[in-house]
C-alpha cells in the first residue's frame, strides 16, 4: 500500500510540473528541432527553437530567435508619411523616443516566453521557446489603448504645441500595432491618419509672432522652449507680439551639512500673455544636490526640458 502511493505521488507531480519536456533520451531527433510548430499550436502561441553547448544558451538562443519577430526597427517608422512632404527637425529625436518605447514593450512581452521543450545530442542541445499569444495580445492591447486615448485628448484640444507629440504617440502605435497584428492576427484602427495630422497642420498659420521675455535662466532651457516654439509655427520676435511668452527660474540654496555638496530648490516659472494679459501660469520645482548650483542645475536639465515640452500645450498659446 506504501509503494502504491509513493508511486501515484511520483506520477501526480511529472503529470503537473511546469518545466519544458526532456527529450535527452529519444532516438530519433524531435521533428520540433527543424519544424517548431510540429510541437506548438499556431493558432495560441508563436514558437522558435535555439542550438547551443549547453541548455542555458540554447534557452537564451531560442528567446532570441523568438524576439526577431518583433524585432524593433526604426527605418521604417516614418514610411507612413510617404506620401507628405513635411520633414521636421526633431524626426530624429522621435525615432529615438519611438525606439525605445518599443524595446519597453517588446521586452515586457518577451518576460513571459516559456522553454517548452528541450533536446541533447552529439554535444548539443536545443530548445524550443513558446510565447503565449493570447497573453501577449493583452499586453500590446493595453498599451495600444493607452495610446490611443491619449492620442484622441490631444487630437480634440488641436494645440500646435502637441505636435512633435502627436506624432510621435502616432509613429509609436503604428509599430506596435504591427507587433499586435502579429500575436493577435489583426490590427486595430487608428483614431487618426498621418495624413489627417499633416492636413491639419497645413492648415494652421505657417508663423506667427511671439514674444519671449527671459528672465533668469540657463541658456539651454531658453533654447529649448525656442525650439518648441519654433517647431510649432511661432516666430520669436524682439519687439511686441499680440501673444508673449515669459521664463524665470529661481533658485534657492537649502541646508545640506554634507561638506562638498550644496542643496538647491529651483523653481521654474512660465507665463503666456495675450494682448498684454496674462493668460496661465505654470509653476513646477525640482530639488537636487550638487557639488556646485552650476552642477545641480545641471542634473535637473532633463527634468525640466521634459517638463517644458510635456506642459508647452497647457499655456494654450494656440
Amino acid at each position: 500500500m506504501k509503494n502504491t502511493l509513493i508511486l501515484l505521488l511520483l506520477c501526480s507531480c511529472s503529470y503537473f510540473r511546469k518545466g519544458p519536456v526532456l527529450s535527452e533520451n529519444a532516438k530519433d531527433v524531435p521533428e520540433w528541432i527543424y519544424a517548431p510548430y510540429e510541437a506548438c499550436q499556431e493558432t495560441s502561441e508563436l514558437c522558435a527553437t535555439g542550438e547551443a553547448k549547453t541548455y542555458a544558451e540554447a534557452d537564451a538562443e531560442s528567446r532570441k530567435n523568438l524576439a526577431s519577430i518583433f524585432e524593433v526597427k526604426i527605418k521604417s517608422d516614418l514610411n507612413v508619411q510617404t506620401t507628405s512632404t513635411q520633414s521636421f527637425p526633431w524626426q530624429g529625436a522621435v525615432r529615438e523616443e519611438v525606439q525605445k518605447s518599443l524595446e519597453e514593450s517588446v521586452e515586457q512581452i518577451l518576460e513571459t516566453v516559456q522553454i517548452k521543450k528541450r533536446y541533447k545530442q552529439n554535444g548539443l542541445t536545443y530548445s524550443l521557446a513558446s510565447l503565449d499569444r493570447t497573453g501577449a495580445s493583452d499586453l500590446l492591447g493595453k498599451r495600444l489603448t493607452k495610446i490611443d486615448d491619449e492620442l484622441e485628448i490631444l487630437w480634440s484640444r488641436r494645440s500646435r504645441t502637441n505636435l512633435r507629440k502627436i506624432v510621435r504617440l502616432y509613429l509609436e502605435r503604428e509599430k506596435l500595432n504591427e507587433r499586435y497584428s502579429i500575436v493577435s492576427g489583426h490590427g486595430r484602427p487608428a483614431p487618426m491618419t498621418y495624413r489627417e495630422i499633416m492636413e491639419w497642420r497645413e492648415s494652421r498659420p505657417k508663423t506667427e509672432a511671439l514674444t519671449l521675455r527671459i528672465g533668469q535662466a540657463p541658456d539651454w532651457m531658453e533654447e529649448k522652449l525656442k525650439e518648441l516654439l519654433t517647431e510649432a509655427g511661432f516666430k520669436i520676435v524682439s519687439g511686441n507680439a499680440r501673444k508673449a511668452l515669459s521664463l524665470n527660474v529661481d533658485s534657492i540654496r537649502e541646508f545640506l551639512n554634507v561638506e562638498g555638496f550644496e542643496k538647491y530648490t529651483f523653481t521654474m516659472n512660465l507665463t503666456s500673455f495675450e494682448q498684454g494679459e496674462k493668460k496661465k501660469v505654470l509653476t513646477i520645482s525640482e530639488t537636487v544636490t550638487g557639488r556646485s548650483q552650476a552642477d545641480a542645475l545641471l542634473k535637473v536639465k532633463t527634468f525640466f526640458n521634459n517638463y517644458i515640452e510635456e506642459h508647452l500645450s497647457d499655456l494654450h498659446l494656440d
